[in-house]
C-alpha cells in the first residue's frame, strides 16, 4: 500500500517571523493547538522552524525565535511516498517534516499525522484485539513477590 505525502499532511500552515519573540510565538501555537511553526525572514522567505521542545529549553522568552529556531529545514515533495518521512523523521530524529510543491511550502507532517493515520489503518475488531493486554500480563502479577521489590531512585536492577 503506498500513500503520498499529500494524503496526510497538514495544508493550513502558520508561519511566523524570526524577528517575533519566543513568547508570540508560544502564544500562536497555543492559540491554534499546534507544535511547530514555520519560520520566515523579512522577505518571507523560510528560515527556520520552531517547536515547542525548542521553546521549553529557551531560558529568555523575550529573545527572538531566531536564536533558538532549527535554521536547517528538512523539506519532502507533496508527491513523495511517506515511506520517505518515516525514514528521515527517523534518521534525524525530527517530529515534523515541510511539504513543499515545486518552490513553495504547503503543507507540514508530524508525528501526529502520522500516528493518526497508522490509528486509521488498525483494523478495530482484529488488530486491536491483538493489542489488548489481557494475556500481556500473568494473572496475579500484583500478589508475585518477584515483582514487588524496592527501586533505588537513579538505578535500575
Amino acid at each position: 500500500m503506498t500513500f503520498l505525502t499529500s494524503a496526510i499532511m497538514s495544508s493550513n500552515l502558520i508561519s511566523i517571523s524570526e524577528e517575533k519573540s519566543i513568547a508570540e510565538a508560544a502564544s500562536l501555537m497555543k492559540t491554534h493547538d499546534i507544535r511547530h511553526l514555520p519560520v520566515v525572514d523579512s522577505y518571507n522567505e523560510l528560515s527556520g522552524i520552531i517547536s515547542v521542545t525548542d521553546i521549553a529549553k529557551a531560558r529568555d522568552t523575550a529573545e527572538s525565535i531566531k536564536e533558538i529556531m532549527t535554521p536547517r529545514v528538512r523539506v519532502v515533495k507533496k508527491s513523495a511516498n511517506i515511506k520517505t518521512i518515516i525514514d528521515q523523521m527517523l534518521k534525524f530524529k525530527i517530529s515534523s517534516m515541510l511539504v513543499a510543491q515545486n518552490e513553495d511550502v504547503v503543507g507540514i507532517v508530524t508525528t501526529d499525522d502520522l500516528l493518526q493515520l497508522l490509528f486509521e489503518l488498525l483494523d478495530e475488531e482484529d488488530d486491536l484485539k491483538k493489542l489488548e493486554t489481557e494475556g500481556f500480563l500473568d494473572e496475579g502479577w500484583d500478589d508475585d513477590p518477584s515483582y514487588n521489590y524496592p527501586l533505588r531512585p537513579g538505578h535500575i536492577n
